[in-house]
């Protein structure tokens, strides 16, 4: 009777430890279920991408926001297998963080849904060419930096290249919300993103989308830009002085609005009248003269993306209010073992590490330890289904 008894101690504990096993979710928001086989996935493939690129990228990008201010926590936990292979486990700091990425980005995808916004092939199409763009301009940014990805301080990666490293699956989710964000500033801004209401923005700010020529000089200093402006209203061809500077000169023609948005608030370059010298513009540390020396009347056609980033832009404070309050009456729950959602910060705090003298076998995470394998028994203060360091 005793060791029938034990057999069903036994069994129990196996029912258990199997309904323990099976993955649960990582986070539920508004009802719908992020997996942890889902963040697992994304985790994964962003550790992993080739040559650590898409981790560097979104190292960088967060730089770029905040100024130098702050950068991501680092992705891999421990030391690479004993064969030299990729890491096999992911910091909960990284985890937590990514997290909240994929919580904004159902709390998007449901006010969208909730508000019968659709997103076409054609937004889609567009939101790729944004992204490429923006990661482009992002590895542009960090060149030649501390903060340079591979060999960017040569030859910067370019958004395609980024994207490339990579599943397709991946970056369709990407484009996805990137969409649905613009279709909601869109929406925010009053005009929405249909052609006829374009349409209805260009014909009101027509001049802002002009094809314009100019012509650029760049000086070191303001006094020195300044000093250069003096000479242009002493009679000197500004041409001929912006030819002495290096780079300087005739800069070839595009829509005006493109010109503007490369160029500090404030610049005003849309006011400024023809064959005029503005003002000493600060620019990325250099202060710039520019010239307008033509200007033309673009088609809608011509100048449609031009339109819906200027539509996007004039909607994108009111859009980005309107997610954050979304986020902040969200219902969410996270698994504890990735940490524990606050509302007010909308973020995932990651889960405290435990004294060391509760972690079994704390030297695996030693410095140069080999990664445990997933048959392993996984060591306190990692996430259990994940096999996350803490």
């Amino acid at each position: 009777m005793k060791r029938f008894l034990f057999l069903l101690v036994l069994l129990a504990g196996g029912v258990a430890w199997a309904a323990f096993a099976v993955p649960s979710n990582a986070a539920v928001v508004n009802g719908v279920t992020i997996t942890q086989p889902q963040l697992n996935a994304d985790v994964s493939a962003i550790a992993n991408s080739h040559g650590g690129v898409y981790g560097c990228f979104l190292n960088a990008e967060e730089v770029v926001a905040t100024d130098g201010e702050s950068g991501l926590p680092p992705i891999n936990g421990v030391a690479p297998d004993s064969s030299g292979g990729t890491h096999r486990v992911a910091t909960t700091a990284f985890t937590a963080a990514y997290l909240d990425t994929v919580i904004g980005h159902q709390v998007v995808f449901g006010l969208a849904a909730k508000r019968h916004l659709v997103v076409t092939k054609q937004d889609l199409t567009t939101a790729h060419t944004q992204l490429v763009s923006q990661i482009t301009a992002i590895m542009q940014d960090v060149s030649g930096s501390q903060y340079a990805c591979a060999a960017s301080a040569a030859a910067p990666l370019t958004g395609n290249q980024v994207l490339a490293s990579m599943p397709s699956s991946f970056i369709e989710q990407e484009v996805r919300f990137d969409a649905t964000v613009s279709v909601l500033e869109e929406t925010e801004a009053g005009v929405g993103s249909s052609t006829a209401g374009l349409e209805r923005y260009f014909a009101a700010h027509r001049s802002l989308f002009d094809t314009t020529c100019f012509t650029v000089a760049g000086y070191s200093s303001a006094a020195d830009a300044q000093a250069a402006a003096a000479k242009v209203t002493a009679t000197t061809p500004f041409s001929q002085i912006a030819s002495q500077v290096s780079g300087g000169g005739p800069q070839g023609c595009d829509i005006l609005y493109g010109i503007t948005q490369q160029l500090p608030t404030g610049s005003n370059l849309q006011s400024l009248p023809l064959n005029t010298v503005s003002a000493p513009i600060s620019y990325n540390g250099s202060y710039l003269l520019v010239e307008i020396t033509a200007r033309t009347p673009t088609p809608f056609a011509t100048a449609k993306s031009e339109v819906q980033g200027a539509v996007q832009s004039a909607g994108s404070a009111t859009a980005q209010k309107v997610i954050e309050a979304a986020e902040g009456k969200a219902s969410v729950r996270v698994d504890p073992r990735y940490g524990t959602w606050t509302p007010k910060t909308a973020q995932t705090i990651p889960p405290v590490a435990p004294p060391v003298d509760e972690v079994l076998n704390s030297a695996a995470n030693a410095p140069g330890t080999a990664a445990p394998s997933a048959a392993t028994t996984t060591p306190s203060g990692t996430t259990p289904a994940t096999g996350q360091a803490g």
